[in-house]
């Protein structure tokens, strides 16, 4: 009869689950875990939660600027290039300005006159007492 209760020992083995592990995987310990919340495992729960809060909140901040400085980027492009088409502007009004036509045109009315004869140097002599 030892025979028969033998055999049933072993087929209740095989039927029963295997007991876990003492070194379970970190992973493994993240899949078993039971996500009903109670008094006895909010303890365990709760620094992970507020881990992935502060990423979320850090994540979030982090859309925030880039989206404030695409905007900065864009609004200091655009006024780039209205500075730069204004000194262009500036730049050909003085060119066309500055032209000797336009020049003698404008101190005409000053009484000024352009020259005809290429201007001449004066020399100064000095006197002996001044050296």
């Amino acid at each position: 009869m030892a025979g028969i209760e033998e055999i049933k020992n072993i087929a209740l083995k095989e039927a029963e689950p295997p007991t876990p592990k003492v070194g379970k995987t970190r992973i493994m310990r993240m899949l078993d875990f039971d996500f009903n919340m109670n008094k006895e495992n909010a303890n365990k729960v709760l620094p992970f939660i507020l881990y992935v809060s502060l990423w979320a909140i850090i994540y979030i901040a982090n859309h925030h600027y880039g989206e404030k400085a695409l905007l900065k980027m864009d609004k200091l492009r655009k006024e780039m290039k209205d500075l730069k088409a204004d000194y262009y502007t500036g730049n050909a009004e003085l060119s066309n300005k500055s032209t000797q036509s336009k020049v003698s045109g404008m101190v005409e009315p000053l009484g000024l006159k352009e020259l005809t004869s290429p201007p001449k140097k004066i020399k100064i002599a000095q006197a002996e007492n001044e050296h």
